[in-house]
């Protein structure tokens, strides 16, 4: 219960940086710091800790794979909002993120990238190094 609490208040607390941010310059600056990855870093610390660095590399490839869909989905909003109802500019948008985050997923897992490979134990390459 811990842990998300940290991650609650510590992405919180970025989101009210960001919006003050934004309203205290234009908001191109503030969408920067809007896009920064406040949950991702709270969790990748916690994962690391309770399950070891493997798992947090795991998702932290994962994290990867999303970012690169919200880049293209906030590409397909800044062409479409001026152009398209506010709503149907935010549902197309979301469909965008998601073929295109099934869709890196499904290319990233077929060509192995997504897979990490585990470390082996300390005990099993001192066995090896024996032999």
């Amino acid at each position: 219960m811990k842990d998300y609490i940290i991650r609650f208040f510590f992405g919180g607390a970025i989101s009210v940086i960001a919006a003050l941010i934004a309203q205290l310059t234009n908001g191109r600056i503030g969408g920067i710091f809007m896009a920064f990855p406040a949950i991702l870093l709270a969790s990748l610390t916690i994962i690391n800790r309770k399950n070891g660095q493997h798992k947090a590399e795991e998702d932290a490839k994962g994290a990867i794979i999303g970012a690169l869909a919200f880049v293209l989905t906030a590409i397909v909003l800044s062409l479409t909002l001026q152009k398209l109802p506010g709503a149907l500019s935010l549902l197309l948008s979301l469909v965008v993120w998601l073929l295109c985050a099934i869709g890196l997923y499904v290319l990233s897992y077929r060509s192995n990238w997504l897979r990490v490979r585990k470390q082996p134990s300390s005990q099993a390459a001192n066995k090896e190094q024996q032999h």
